[in-house]
């Protein structure tokens, strides 16, 4: 198999000329531009361009924070549904276990509890000490714990009838649980590395 860089040759001479780096490689260029991507103030400036055209690149005071903060953020993101879990509380009815019945999807919606530091599953199966910041982090208008509670619901469609019914896509139905836990732990990181990018702009008005 022949790989194909996204970065251009001359987008790799325009980065080492602009930082002074002969050291700096294509997948080093590729890791700035996804960090760069997050930074709030990018995001703001371009917030209507990213809507409805290609991204326009800025070369940051520093190079190397982005590079590092885009590779951290990509780990993150491509590897997530093997990743981390974060402690959340999992609560059942008083005196039983968690075990794969409670893990059982209906055709009711996940609702939030308690400023949404809580999300009720289901009757029997409840996710509670839910970090603010698992809600900071928003992807196509949604947080990732909105696009899983969307996506988490045994339904049927009105005209061929087909049940789309979640219960059958875990091998282990406690892996439903992991993955909520999987996705805060990818939302929580993301905020904080987010939070440490520096300014993208060398200037204002400069891009």
């Amino acid at each position: 198999m022949e790989r194909v860089d996204n970065i251009t040759d001359t987008a790799l001479r325009a980065f080492r000329e602009r930082y002074g780096d002969d050291e700096i490689t294509k997948d080093a260029i590729f890791d700035y531009v996804y960090g760069v991507l997050h930074a709030p103030a990018y995001r703001d400036r371009f917030a209507n361009d990213l809507s409805k055209a290609l991204p326009r690149i800025p070369l940051a005071p520093e190079f190397d924070a982005f590079a590092k903060a885009g590779r951290e953020l990509a780990e993150l993101h491509v590897d997530y549904e093997s990743g981390p879990e974060y402690p959340l509380e999992v609560q059942v009815p008083s005196g039983e276990k968690l075990g794969p019945e409670h893990c059982r999807i209906g055709h009711s919606k996940m609702r939030w509890l308690n400023g949404k530091s809580g999300l009720k599953i289901s009757d029997r199966l409840t996710l509670a000490k839910i970090p603010s910041e698992a809600h900071d982090y928003v992807v196509n208008g949604r947080t990732p714990l909105e696009w899983l509670i969307d996506r988490y619901r045994v339904t049927t469609d009105t005209n061929s009838g087909i049940v789309n019914d979640p219960n059958g896509w875990f091998e282990d139905p406690l892996d439903l649980v992991r993955a909520f836990k999987r996705v805060v732990h990818l939302s929580v990181e993301t905020v904080r590395i987010v939070a440490s990018l520096p300014e993208p702009f060398a200037e204002a008005g400069e891009e």
